[in-house]
């Protein structure tokens, strides 16, 4: 019996190594050995911020500006984030600041390789936490070791908790993967009968999920899941307990970290730094956050399909446990999609359920436990092969095979499973989600183009006249002696200053030989009335290699923040160091902005 026990132990061990050499190996080394640079970037630079602003700068409320997270208002500067992430980062901060201290060649700045490497070591030890507290949480359920080792290696390396563990532990992810998890196993430990220690660090815990991410106050819901004799015996066992006040003391202690900070960066005791950002409760985009090909959860991490068949199956078991645990799965499902950019941005798959697996995979563990013979095997044959699915499509990933941002259908069936040179690098395009509308938006430009006249905003580019246009008779030719082509241009006396924008862009390409414009970048620029571009986003022209002989109509979708008074929209097509021929026929754009709110 303590053998079978071991087992779990075990492999929690084996993936925590797993996970650490993939940091050592993936991002610590990157290409040239300096990887652990991009271990504090997008997200990531806002929680550090913290930390940067109160220990090495002591700027918080006057910090630099950073359009990443730095927001302005009338009495500071105020950092857009919530701090719980900085909090639990703050100990392997301090670490990897001394050994910087200790060597007179790092940078003092907080971001030399100790702090970077010393948050992936910190990012290995709340796995090796969650994971510790969901084998404990599983085994006050008697469920057998083999259910909870093949559940752990299933959560571990058949999801992006590895991705989010190892190669991106700068983000919020894995913080809360990790203190959910605790205070699961704390309220289960509570519900038992535990000391009164056990009480105190729920309180604590619940404090810490809020202030990481506050919605995440929703895994109250999932009470019902772990309280042993119900959540009313639960809660009447707390009122009855003096030590209850301690635990809510506990909690309030924990989230009061959050205000205090407001108040040293603005004085006030609230702030809301996600101006500009919301949900949209009225539209929720649930088919495309489940089965989306823009990292839906069940296409991208087809494990959860099992957890999601075992809260239904549950009910044969634990009515009252498997209506909690659809509940669940319908209220974070409905949050999450209603967020005004559903996918969350750039990365590998549906990083946002990594915060809620310890919630979703307790009612798998329950029902896998009854499971013997045929059904048990079934259900360790499907999560090998969506762990060997995950990792495939993780290595890809970090090998230039899926795009980061804008994968669909048709990117998605091109890279799928394809490991050669030929696929690799080749997707681009780009087609991102309006700015957050809580009014809508209005048009303020509309031009369309066809290269047989002069056009108010598309300049320039080398026209000539061939019978095969797409309409009627010139197109605009990118060749070895042509850099930049057709130009959009449009200035702050045409579309409205201080309101986010949105650009939904259209052409046709033709190219005479496969591939001929695979080197071609789309460029977005934003210029001040003195000319200086502050903003800069590059792509790939084409989302997937084109075809040869044909003309292929592309469109992009592309954010933008608020135009300066004075200043300038550009876009145009970039035949990078001479290397691409091809045509452009019929562009369009429209310009909308976000009506004021």
């Amino acid at each position: 019996m303590t053998g079978q026990r071991s087992a779990s132990l075990f492999a929690i061990t084996a993936l925590v190594v797993i996970t650490a050499l993939t940091s050592v190996l993936g991002l610590w080394r990157g290409t040239n050995g300096d990887g652990w640079k991009e271990t504090i970037r997008s997200d990531a630079r806002g929680y550090f911020g913290y930390l940067q602003a109160l220990f090495i700068r002591h700027d918080l409320g006057a910090e630099p500006f950073d359009p990443a997270y730095v927001k302005y208002t009338a009495t500071g500067t105020l950092n857009k984030y919530y701090c719980g992430t900085s909090v639990l980062m703050a100990p392997w901060f301090g670490i990897g600041h001394a050994f910087a201290l200790a060597d007179p060649d790092a940078p003092r700045d907080g971001l030399s390789a100790y702090e970077q490497k010393a948050i992936g070591v910190g990012a290995w030890i709340y796995l090796l936490l969650g994971l510790l507290a969901l084998r404990a949480l599983f085994r006050s359920y008697d469920v057998r070791d083999g259910v909870i080792t093949w559940t752990l290696v299933a959560l571990v390396l058949g999801t992006p908790l590895l991705q989010y563990a190892a190669m991106q532990p700068g983000w919020s992810h894995i913080y809360s993967f990790a203190t959910i998890a605790g205070f699961l196993l704390a309220t289960r430990r509570v519900s038992l009968g535990a000391g009164r220690g056990w009480i105190v660090a729920s309180g604590a815990l619940l404090g810490l999920v809020v202030l990481i991410r506050p919605v995440n106050a929703l895994v109250l819901l999932a009470l019902p899941l772990v309280a042993a004799e119900g959540v009313i015996t639960l809660f009447r066992q707390l009122l009855r307990d003096r030590v209850t006040l301690l635990a809510m003391l506990a909690c309030l202690a924990v989230v009061s970290i959050q205000p205090t900070l407001w108040y040293l960066q603005t004085g006030q005791l609230y702030a809301y730094g996600y101006q500009g950002e919301g949900f949209h409760w009225a539209r929720p985009e649930v088919i495309k956050v489940l089965f989306g090909f823009r990292r839906g959860l069940f296409l991208w991490t087809p494990f959860m399909l099992l957890p999601a068949l075992c809260a239904l199956l549950l009910w044969c078991q634990d009515r009252t446990k498997a209506i909690t645990a659809w509940i669940y799965w319908t209220v974070i499902t409905y949050v999450i999609s209603s967020w005004w950019i559903w996918y969350y941005g750039g990365g590998f798959a549906s990083r946002v359920y990594i915060d809620h697996y310890p919630v979703l995979v307790l009612p798998m563990v329950l029902v896998a436990h009854h499971w013997r013979r045929t059904g048990w095997v079934l259900a360790r044959i499907f999560m090998a092969g969506t762990i060997a699915l995950n990792l495939a499509q993780l290595w890809q990933f970090h090998h230039g095979f899926l795009h980061h941002e804008s994968m669909d259908r048709e990117k998605y069936l091109y890279s799928f499973l394809r490991f050669d040179e030929a696929h690799r690098n080749k997707l681009g395009g780009n087609y991102q989600e309006a700015p957050y509308h809580p009014n809508g938006m209005s048009l303020v430009l509309e031009e369309t183009c066809g290269m047989d006249a002069d056009c108010r905003f598309w300049h320039g580019g080398k026209r000539v006249q061939v019978d095969w246009a797409h309409s009627p008779s010139t197109v605009c030719a990118y060749d070895g002696t042509t850099e930049f082509g057709i130009h959009f241009r449009a200035g702050s006396d045409t579309i409205p200053t201080r309101r986010a924008l949105y650009l939904e862009i259209g052409l046709q390409r033709f190219e005479a030989r496969a591939e001929a414009s695979i080197d071609a970048i789309g460029v977005t620029e934003m210029h001040d009335a003195q000319g200086r571009a502050y903003f800069y986003q590059p792509f790939r022209m084409n989302p997937v290699p084109g075809k040869a002989g044909v003309w292929e109509q592309l469109e992009y979708r592309i954010p933008l923040p608020a135009l300066v008074p004075g200043g300038q929209v550009h876009f145009y097509l970039w035949n990078k160091d001479l290397r691409s021929e091809f045509f452009i026929d019929d562009v369009f754009m429209r310009v909308l902005a976000v009506n004021p709110y």
